[in-house]
């Protein structure tokens, strides 16, 4: 699946609304607005809930036990082929411990969070549809399965109804970073999580831990931000609309640009026989 760097719709919105980069660089009102736009755009592409954004991945309601970690009373694991609870302070096995509880089916609420601290993937609520999120089996390898009913949305997750297996398949829109366009700065200390800009790249990168290295593609503290290619044409329009004036044709623009996306829609959801998914709500 080919992806495209943010850098570069950047230079062609620019382009398209008369100003080009290579003799005239952006300023940085301009960035600041495409970096706005970009977010909104991405955010409307992820409530479609296209095809080529979606993962699925298994998840447990509960984290696997580590060694080495202190648990508190109450706090509960995954441990082997089971849920267990602490009766106490402990970092003893689970296995055959006092201090531990193993968990009867339904002694676990079985919730996934948007956020499991445990994952590396955020589920990006606004690209869920609850009816068809979660499953007992990989949809992706098996045609006939059926998402589990009455699976019900609130503010932090989802919540699969009783009787819940010990796990579940779930299909799901993963959260996308913040577009920024803030120059990297050489020298300075970058927090998880922080977006920056390297232009000579045309790159956008989300620091994946406290670094103060310069970004690139080798680096393990940083990773490139980018979108599927199929959404330029939609992207592009959209952030160009935003550096035009009305005599320049900024509703003209804003105007294909939303005909860009109806076109997507007819090619990638409503081709394929698919529907637009309910939007969740709030328990």
């Amino acid at each position: 699946m080919t992806k495209i760097k943010l850098g570069i719709i950047l230079e062609d919105a620019a382009r398209l609304a008369g100003r080009d980069s290579t003799f005239n660089p952006i300023p940085l009102g301009w960035k600041v607005l495409a970096a706005m736009s970009l977010n909104a755009g991405i955010r409307d592409l992820a409530a479609e809930k296209f095809p080529m954004m979606q993962r699925v991945e298994f998840r447990r309601y509960r984290p696997d036990w580590r060694q080495g970690v202190g648990y508190r009373a109450g706090n509960e694991v995954w441990y082997k082929t089971d849920y267990y609870r602490a009766n106490k302070s402990t970092a003893a096995n689970p296995d055959g411990s006092e201090d531990w509880k193993k968990l009867e089916d339904g002694d676990v609420a079985a919730f996934i969070e948007f956020a499991q601290p445990w994952e590396n993937t955020i589920i990006d609520p606004g690209g869920l549809d609850y009816t068809a999120f979660a499953y007992v089996t990989d949809p992706r390898y098996n045609p006939a399965a059926t998402p589990i009913s009455g699976c019900a949305m609130s503010s932090l997750g989802v919540l699969i109804p009783a009787p819940a297996p010990k796990g579940v398949w779930v299909k799901f829109v993963p959260e996308f970073p913040t577009v920024s366009f803030s120059d990297w700065a050489g020298g300075t200390e970058y927090a998880p999580g922080d977006v920056v800009y390297l232009e000579s790249e045309k790159e956008v990168y989300q620091a994946l831990k406290a670094t103060s290295d310069k970004p690139s593609a080798e680096s393990e503290s940083w990773q490139a931000v980018r979108i599927n290619r199929e959404f330029q044409t939609y992207l592009t329009r959209l952030v160009a609309a935003d550096f035009l004036t009305e005599d320049q044709g900024k509703y003209q623009t804003r105007a294909a640009a939303a005909s860009e996306l109806e076109t997507l829609h007819e090619r990638y959801i409503h081709g394929v026989g698919s529907r637009r998914a309910k939007v969740g709500r709030f328990v």
